[in-house]
């Protein structure tokens, strides 16, 4: 089996996308990038800090080591892998460049998930549309969201530039998510299954 490597902004179906192919193949391992993020805080000592200090959680999780050590760690996921089950790592947080340099692409399939031309705006709308109790965006403020969502476009705009630079797909998902979503997953799925 291929491994998958779903990288793109925030709200736009990295997670969602990650589960349905899950609940395909079962024997894939799901590493969201999340977890790896807040065990490397925890580590340190600073969750505090960074729960209230929002914008320097950003810089930490966006920086350089941050990103190559997440795909350090994917990587030798991978290599223990003995049966090669799979892996599956969805994540926010990779720049194109980092990982066109660190992923081999004939033994991982990497799509990006954006959110298209929409504005600032629109994604605040979007958000609240596809909005789940278990996302952590839920019953957040409009303002609030705003905030996040100034990230998202400037991700969202860069994203589109670079990923195909690095021969990395990018998908918009800001309309017929669903439709969108199962196309994408049966592609991964036939490619997945072909090493």
């Amino acid at each position: 089996m291929k491994n998958i490597l779903i990288m793109g902004i925030g709200r736009a179906g990295k997670t969602t996308l990650s589960n349905m192919i899950k609940n395909e193949i079962n024997s894939y391992s799901l590493i969201h990038s999340d977890c790896l993020k807040w065990a490397m805080i925890r580590a340190l000592g600073k969750e505090e800090y960074y729960r209230k200090n929002v914008e320097k959680q950003k810089e930490f999780e966006h920086s350089e080591i941050f990103q190559r050590t997440l795909l350090e760690f994917f990587n030798s996921s991978i290599k223990n892998d003995k049966k090669e089950y799979g892996y599956i790592l969805e994540s926010g947080q990779l720049h194109p460049k980092i990982v066109k340099e660190m992923i081999d692409f004939n033994h991982t399939i990497v799509v990006c998930l954006g959110l298209g031309n929409l504005s600032i705006d629109d994604m605040v709308t979007l958000c609240l549309k596809h909005d789940k109790k278990e996302d952590w965006t839920y019953g957040l403020s409009k303002d609030y969201l705003k905030e996040h969502a100034k990230g998202w476009y400037s991700a969202n705009t860069l994203l589109k530039e670079e990923c195909p630079k690095y021969g990395i797909p990018y998908f918009d998902t800001s309309k017929n998510r669903v439709e969108i979503l199962n196309k994408i997953m049966n592609s991964i799925l036939k490619d997945a299954k072909n090493p």
